[in-house]
């Protein structure tokens, strides 16, 4: 090697230690730099003819596990989607109350109990039914914050929605910019690792809002999808869009498009994430979660609860009477007093084997025919039948709906005949029944409409007409007028009735805290095969605990969530992070590179003056 060849191959190393000790330079000053990764300075030996003629400086570059970093960004989702449903849970069951606090559900529940008992004790103390009707009022009032409370969360959901589909178009659009620069830089073996690192931080705030995965490309560039595999950005960002709503009430749902929906725009293509189930995790699909299926399930729990509550203190049984024609035996019930919602209860046996019937009156046909779910109770089936018409009509509807064998006729009025066909052993009507809610304050029995469907005094009958009466009912329920302007008609239930006579307040109370019912399933209280039975006191209590379970549930797998994603963001940053130890000890193996070389240069030097010198 020619002295000139050493020259150039020691002033390469020169310049290789010189951009060694640039990168460790920056990687000192960056320590704690939010999102910086650890660069290192890249050198290959470089070659001519064959012969190696020193040393090439290469761009530096990143060393990051790309596993590690994908279980991080799908961790990180997790804890965002768990967060907001801790969060949201928690401002649930704050609403709802504890089971033993005077201000929640089943507290306010639990005073109306106790004023009905003061109600018992003087049932013609005027200030004991003035106690009694402002309890009620308060439960009322519990009831009706508590359910606007869930739709103004609702509606905070969707908004906060809006605002994250807003942020990740904007992350899209920095991904796919930074995108194209990593790419030209790359094409002119330029260091690429410092754009790789924004580009990374805003991945990874975009995997907050949504889960994502990312595919590495050979240009530099990168390949974003849900991990329902939509496209969100190849060599341009797609559009996402949301049509936000800026009013919502308990009958708003995705299903009526009373909410809105994200979309993905990409020219023509458009495709509903949510319909496809494209946003699992993420801020965006715990807001999703909350706004269309744990707020709406609280909703449904209140609904039930009011509309249980207002059924259980109203509804009247109107029992049958025996029919017979010729040989056929049967019963009579009679319809004057049914409305939209309530139901006759027809008990038979064809062949040997019993049926259940729930028949349920409707007026507006369009809601049929009705699921056997439309009622809580097990074993039955349940037939809608259209009241609004003719009683000719109504025959001919009831007697499609039941087998031949059970023969429906009107023999007068409003009345309903059930006979069985006449023939020994073969059909048999076992019992009839109908269940009705009466209107008026007295001379209908111990039943009492306390709580009205809104201020105009509309009497709740649980009618499936129009969407169902029972949605929002929570919202609206309200102490009946008629009764605070006589309030004399909590215990005069007849006109015979004397103040004294407590037959009205003992059946209310017994109603309230003794007879059970069954409740809907869908209030996630129960199943369809086992609904929960028991009293309006009982079921507010598990509503209560339901709530406060849901959210002490909640919180614990935010908390396990939190604890994964932080050793996870741990092992990143150690291996991906700055350490100041090792950048130091890096730093002196260059200094001495660095001296080294330029000792070679020096004694290159000093042969070329020795060489010059030969001669003169």
């Amino acid at each position: 090697m020619s002295l000139s060849s050493a020259l150039g191959a020691a002033m390469s190393g020169l310049n290789v230690a010189q951009a060694g000790l640039d990168v460790t330079s920056r990687n000192i000053a960056n320590v704690g730099t939010p999102g910086y990764t650890r660069k290192v300075q890249q050198q290959t030996n470089q070659l001519a003819g064959g012969e190696g003629i020193g040393v090439r400086r290469e761009a530096a570059q990143r060393q990051v596990d790309a596993f590690l970093q994908q279980q991080l960004r799908t961790s990180s989702a997790s804890s965002a989607f768990l967060n907001v449903k801790s969060s949201m849970l928690g401002r649930v069951d704050a609403g709802f109350g504890t089971p033993d606090s005077n201000s929640s559900v089943a507290g306010a529940i639990g005073s109306l109990s106790s004023m009905l008992q003061e109600l018992i004790d003087n049932p013609e103390s005027e200030s004991s039914r003035a106690s009694f009707l402002n309890e009620a009022d308060n439960l009322a009032t519990k009831l009706n914050t508590t359910s606007d409370t869930i739709q103004e969360m609702r509606l905070e959901a969707e908004r906060n929605i809006a605002a994250g589909v807003e942020q990740a178009n904007a992350l899209l659009q920095t991904i796919a910019n930074v995108n194209n620069q990593i790419a030209s830089r790359q094409a002119g073996n330029l260091s690429i690792g410092d754009l790789q690192d924004q580009r990374d931080m805003a991945i990874d705030e975009l995997s907050m809002l949504m889960d994502v995965k990312v595919v590495n490309r050979d240009d530099g560039t990168v390949t974003v999808f849900t991990s329902g595999g939509q496209l969100l950005l190849d060599r341009t960002p797609v559009e996402l869009t949301f049509d936000e709503h800026t009013q919502m009430d308990p009958t708003s749902t995705y299903e009526n498009g009373g909410v809105g929906t994200i979309r993905l725009v990409s020219g023509s293509t458009s495709i509903d994430l949510i319909a496809a189930g494209a946003i699992r995790s993420g801020a965006l699909a715990g807001y999703i979660d909350m706004r269309d299926d744990i707020l709406p399930e609280a909703q449904a729990q209140l609904d039930e609860l009011a509309a249980q509550l207002a059924l259980a203190l109203s509804e009247e049984t109107v029992e049958s009477t025996d029919a017979t024609v010729g040989a056929a035996t049967g019963y009579d019930i009679d319809t004057a007093e049914m409305v939209a919602g309530n139901t006759i209860s027809l008990s038979y046996t064809v062949g040997g084997v019993q049926q259940n019937v729930t028949i349920v009156r409707v007026d507006d046909p369009s809601v049929l025919p009705l699921s056997d779910t439309v009622t809580a109770a097990t074993g039955d089936t349940v037939a809608g039948i259209n009241f609004n018409q003719p009683m000719a009509g109504i025959i001919a509807d009831l007697q499609a709906a039941l087998p031949g064998d059970v023969v429906v006729s009107n023999p007068s009025g409003d009345t309903i005949r059930f006979l069985d066909d006449g023939a020994v052993g073969n059909s048999d009507i076992n019992a009839v029944s109908a269940t009705v809610t009466p209107s008026a304050l007295s001379g209908g029995g111990t039943g009492l409409p306390l709580f009205t469907d809104g201020a105009n005094g509309t009497i709740f009958s649980n009618s499936l007409d129009g969407g169902g009466q029972k949605t929002g009912f929570a919202s609206r329920i309200t102490v009946n007028a008629a009764l605070i302007a006589d309030d004399t008609k909590l215990v005069s239930y007849d006109t015979d009735v004397p103040m004294g006579d407590t037959t009205r307040p003992l059946d209310l109370l017994a109603r309230l805290t003794t007879n059970t019912r069954a409740y809907a399933p869908e209030t996630g209280i129960g199943g369809s095969s086992t609904p929960f039975n028991g009293t309006i006191d009982e079921f507010a209590r598990r509503i209560v605990s339901f709530q406060a379970s849901q959210s002490a549930n909640a919180a614990r797998d935010a908390e396990a969530q939190q604890v994964v994603t932080s050793s996870l963001q741990d092992r990143f940053d150690a291996e991906t992070g700055v350490n100041i130890d090792d950048e130091m000890s890096n730093l002196l193996l260059l200094q001495n590179a660095y001296s080294a070389n330029a000792r070679v240069m020096t004694t290159i030097q000093e042969l070329f003056t020795v060489l010059m010198s030969i001669g003169r």
